[in-house]
């Protein structure tokens, strides 16, 4: 389990906020939130090819 930076609440993996743009493997990005401050906690991107 982790904390929050900003609200220092405890946060897991399976109930972090993940916004996900983009179609399918190939472009992906993820944009991960904390579900109680709704702060950012960090960004993900996926190019295949």
């Amino acid at each position: 389990m982790a904390k929050c930076p900003y609200c220092k609440n405890q946060i897991t993996f399976d109930n972090v906020r993940r916004d996900v743009k983009g179609a399918g493997f190939l472009k992906q990005e993820i944009i991960y939130s904390c579900p109680i401050c709704e702060a950012i906690l960090g960004f993900s991107r996926g190019n295949y090819s």
